[in-house]
């Protein structure tokens, strides 16, 4: 039952790789790793990037033997992108599309997205972008719809989007599922004051969990955002 992390390495430890392995700890799950970037972070935001060479991510998946799914965080730039497409075997895919840091430092460059647009995301079984992730993938403006964002990325090729809400106003924070031939599910918790870094990461990885124990979407979903929402 073990799952798959593709990530990078947060020197902090707020998010990326060791976020994701305190997540999969929690819940009991056996872990594999592929690390696709090392990256130097404080607390004042700031931040160095040193991609992992294409070849090595492809060899650390190759080398992860059977996982039930992989979760997809920090890619870094086109040509790992394009190593972890093609050593990735044909398995469940939660990919949270990881474009930069909370302080604004780019963790994914332009050609980069676009190999995630053209390769990764047509494949994997769930998306998980924040607001402003969702309408610079899709271009759309920060105000646009739920129903909007979920159609561009359909058009992209997307099977599911889980468009995350917490950079939202009002009181709860909201998440909606939303599948090309479902109705929309709506995910809801109170919202907390302050911040906390790592909470995409540790969603994605909750559900990639879930998803590796069996259990359907809307289940996944729903339990990873309960485990966060007690987290933060």
């Amino acid at each position: 039952m073990s799952v798959l992390i593709v990530a990078g390495l947060d020197s902090s430890t707020g998010a990326g790789l060791a976020r994701d392995l305190a997540v999969l700890s929690d819940h009991g799950t056996p872990a594999r790793v592929a690390a696709t970037a090392v990256t130097a972070q404080d607390a004042a935001g700031a931040c160095s990037v040193h991609p992992v060479p294409p070849a090595m991510v492809a060899a650390q998946i190759r080398a992860a033997g059977p996982v039930r799914v992989a979760k997809l965080g920090m890619l870094a730039n086109a040509e790992v992108v394009a190593a972890v497409a093609e050593a990735m075997p044909d398995l469940p895919l939660v990919l949270d599309p990881v474009l930069a840091t909370s302080a604004g430092v780019v963790l994914l460059d332009a050609a980069g997205r676009a190999a995630m647009i053209a390769r990764l995301i047509p494949r994997a079984a769930l998306v998980t972008p924040n607001l402003p992730e969702a309408t610079a993938l899709t271009g759309l403006e920060p105000d646009a719809s739920p129903g909007a964002l979920a159609a561009a990325f359909f058009a992209m090729g997307a099977k599911a989007i889980l468009l995350k809400g917490g950079h939202g106003d009002g009181a709860e924070a909201v998440d909606w599922l939303l599948r090309a031939n479902a109705a929309p599910l709506r995910f809801a918790a109170p919202r907390k004051t302050g911040a906390r870094r790592g909470t995409g990461c540790a969603l994605a990885s909750a559900i990639a969990v879930h998803l590796a124990r069996g259990d359907d979407l809307a289940s996944a979903c729903g339990q990873a955002k309960h485990y966060v929402w007690k987290w933060i």
